[in-house]
């Protein structure tokens, strides 16, 4: 671990204290999540390790803790990956390009260094303590992600998924040279009900009709749902319909490995979950992966088997539970993921918007992507939907 004292003016004292690691282990996981929300899972130290500890994407770390006076001021992580861009693209230059890379492994594969983790699910993890300024803090990590940069020979920095409230703070980045774009939107759903009857009579009624259909579909095709806290047996399936889901995706930055399922069982324990909806014979048709904090929830994962005739209904149904689930674990929140957004908007979530920090080493090349941002990030548009009887906060 690397570390280093930088004269800054801040409150209290004049000097930060940068700790630099490339294992997340060499950080104690009480410095790492000291200043974070015990609801903020995703930015602490155990979902890190998850990241690093599962292998996803090969990917290499950089993290970064800043302190001041003993005290936890701002973590990030940094991670170097071989972005694909054919991934980027539709279905069919992913074929043949896939197909070409069995014989050049190394063909078309960029190393990107991202400001976040190699894993999509809507949520950063550059984390700046209240009250603390922020644009120091973000030098530190911007001449981080530089050094790191130049390493492992990447030509783009991305600072990945600060939703609004986190690009107040990453906004500063702009003023070191970086630009902003949009990225996918994400989901959250406010929960402000006691349970899914509750949710249910506040609803208008022609959203509580199509849930009703998804219900009487599920009846009809005899889908059974089941809440599993031990997945261990179905890791096998359901890597496969994750494989599925992802093969079918219109975007997607990185796939991730089987590895990952089972280090994010044995790490969260009883605060991971799964929803599966079976067929009449026990053959699992979907799945949702849940993850729980105190006071807010989210849906991390999906599998669908398409070729079973009720695989589309039995995703339904998955999400739908998504939000019982979450409800029955006390969440007044959950973050429902960057996909889907007809489904979920209908049961009452809100799409909310995502942003992405870019700067290339080259200056023609930065100036390339800012110039096409537009083109390259278009700004996805969702339409709006009056779910509930009385506005929800």
């Amino acid at each position: 671990m690397r570390a280093e004292t930088t004269p800054v003016s801040a409150p209290a004292t004049t000097e930060i204290e940068t700790f630099v690691a490339d294992d997340i282990d060499e950080i104690s996981p009480r410095m790492w999540d000291a200043h974070l929300d015990r609801d903020d899972l995703q930015a602490s130290h155990q979902f890190v390790r998850v990241c690093q500890r599962s292998g996803v994407e090969d990917a290499k770390y950089r993290h970064i803790l800043l302190t001041r006076g003993g005290k936890t001021v701002a973590t990030a992580t940094l991670a170097c990956m071989d972005v694909r861009p054919e991934l980027l693209a539709g279905s069919a230059v992913r074929r043949p390009v896939a197909a070409a890379r069995k014989l050049f492994p190394g063909w078309l594969r960029i190393p990107v260094i991202l400001g976040g983790l190699p894993v999509s699910f809507g949520q950063s993890c550059l984390r700046v303590a209240q009250g603390e300024p922020s644009a120091p803090m973000l030098a530190r990590f911007a001449e981080e992600a530089e050094r790191f940069a130049a390493d492992a020979g990447a030509m783009v920095i991305c600072f990945k998924e600060m939703d609004e409230m986190e690009a107040r703070v990453a906004d500063g980045l702009c003023d070191l040279g970086y630009f902003r774009v949009p990225s996918l939107p994400s989901c959250h759903f406010a929960l402000p009900f006691a349970d899914m009857e509750e949710l249910e009579r506040s609803m208008r009624s022609g959203y509580r009709r199509q849930l009703h259909q998804t219900f009487r579909e599920c009846r009809e095709h005899q889908l059974t749902v089941r809440h599993i806290d031990d997945w261990e047996p179905l890791e096998d399936i359901l890597f496969e319909l994750y494989e599925r889901v992802m093969d079918r995706a219109e975007y997607q930055l990185e796939r991730l490995n089987r590895s990952f399922f089972s280090t994010l069982r044995l790490a969260f324990g009883d605060q991971a979950n799964l929803i599966t909806v079976e067929g009449p014979n026990g053959e699992v048709l979907a799945y949702a992966m849940m993850l729980h904090g105190q006071r807010r929830s989210t849906f991390l994962i999906a599998g669908i088997r398409y070729s079973a005739k009720s695989g589309l209904i039995a995703y339904r149904r998955a999400v739908t539970e998504t939000v019982a689930d979450a409800l029955s674990h006390g969440a007044r929140a959950l973050e429902m993921g960057q996909t889907s957004y007809g489904i979920k908007t209908r049961l009452g979530a809100k799409d909310t918007s995502r942003y992405l920090y870019l700067r290339a080493r080259s200056p023609m090349l930065h100036g390339v992507l800012n110039k096409l941002g537009g083109v390259l990030f278009p700004t996805h548009e969702i339409p709006p939907r009056r779910v509930f009887q009385k506005p929800q906060p």
